[in-house]
């Protein structure tokens, strides 16, 4: 296993976090930029695997470790902003705004309420260490010679 892969995948990843976290947006791109923050998987989990080389099962092991690493601190972070009122000022706020509105019923949400701070970002963090998966799998069996 080649570290600086997953390294390289995981920066990749720290820094969209750090700049969904910390970029202030308008009202209106709000949204698009937490969609779109939901994506940084693919991306670390591609570099990883570009980085670390070989077939696609490599590329897969590396691509999942960087995107599970990118996908704790993701919902760390989105778990942050979930219990801390005003504390999103970007693309995070885009992705509260999805999880809130997302057609719970408000009874439930209401009962749930913290618990909910921890399954929605635990969801999400998830799904980066799949695409991580992915896209490491897929950038695994890109074999570039040189001429």
């Amino acid at each position: 296993m080649r570290v600086e892969a997953i390294g390289a995948g995981v920066l990749v990843e720290l820094i969209a976090v750090a700049v969904g976290a910390t970029l202030p947006l308008p009202p209106e791109l709000r949204i698009n930029a937490g969609v779109a923050l939901l994506t940084i998987g693919l991306a670390g989990g591609y570099v990883a695997g570009r980085v670390a080389g070989g077939n696609w099962r490599k590329g897969i092991l590396h691509g999942s470790f960087a995107g599970a690493i990118g996908g704790v601190v993701l919902a760390v972070v989105l778990g942050y902003t979930m219990v801390t009122p005003g504390s999103e000022v970007g693309a995070l706020w885009g992705l509260n705004y999805l999880i809130a509105t997302g057609g719970l019923p408000t009874e439930f949400a209401a009962v749930y309420d913290r618990q909910l701070a921890i399954v929605f970002p635990a969801l999400i963090g998830v799904l980066l260490a799949i695409e991580g998966a992915v896209a490491g799998g897929a950038a695994g069996t890109v074999s570039v010679e040189p001429p």
